[in-house]
């Protein structure tokens, strides 16, 4: 079976753990002999990537040019959040426009035939680099508490005006449905969120057999989407 793919955006200031989450879960191997069914890629504008965590710099796997002129290839795109700062330093730039351009390239792909499924993800304030793409207005999103007002204003001014978010306060992740071409939206809440939605994505995309393997693995114990009474 051809593996199912994942590219993973990196970007200076990323929140360590919105991304090296989602790419622990991603990485699992089977839990039977066979060939693992997620094959995860890293890419960046930039090589080596600093982190939000002074500890940890990245070397991704890719260029993002490379990974933008194949982006129809892959079936999982994941978009970490950062800081305000981070996230500010990166919109309204080239690199910025390359991103959102690459968001609205891959919305707009159908999924694979050989995979059927399609998801673009985001972990924290990741939601807000997918909002200045324009693809939110008129969904149910969340991000990290911190991040909802950023949020909705990336998502009006993409918008031109008012968006119409129904921001979800309560989850640790949201599913917001399909683009007309069929790919899912899924956003995590903040940081370890990304870990939840990660775990749903992968039994979205690979079955239950392998999203409770990946818990198992991981020694974590999945959460419901609701985190709080009234959810």
């Amino acid at each position: 079976m051809e593996p199912i793919k994942v590219a993973v955006y990196l970007y200076p200031g990323a929140d360590a753990l919105d991304f090296t989450g989602p790419i622990e879960i991603f990485s699992t191997p089977s839990p039977s002999s066979g060939p693992p069914p997620f094959e995860v890629t890293t890419f960046a504008h930039h090589s080596p990537v600093a982190t939000a965590t002074p500890a940890l710099v990245c070397i991704p796997n890719a260029t993002f040019a490379a990974t933008a002129a194949r982006i129809q290839d892959y079936d999982v795109l994941v978009i970490p959040g950062a800081y305000a700062e981070a996230i500010t330093a990166l919109t309204d730039t080239a690199e910025g426009n390359e991103l959102v351009a690459l968001l609205q390239q891959f919305a707009a792909t159908p999924p694979r035939s050989a995979t059927r499924k399609r998801v673009l993800q985001s972990v924290c304030s990741g939601s807000v680099l997918v909002a200045a793409s324009g693809i939110l207005p008129n969904r149910r999103v969340t991000t990290h508490h911190w991040a909802f007002d950023m949020l909705r204003a990336a998502a009006d001014k993409a918008a031109g005006g008012q968006s119409n978010l129904h921001l979800v306060q309560d989850a640790r992740w949201v599913d917001s449905g399909l683009t007309d071409a069929g790919v899912r939206i899924v956003n995590a809440a903040g940081v370890s969120s990304g870990i939840d939605a990660s775990l749903w994505v992968v039994g979205h995309l690979a079955g239950e057999a392998q999203r409770s393997w990946a818990a198992e693995t991981a020694e974590f114990e999945p959460r419901d989407a609701a985190w709080r009474a009234g959810a």
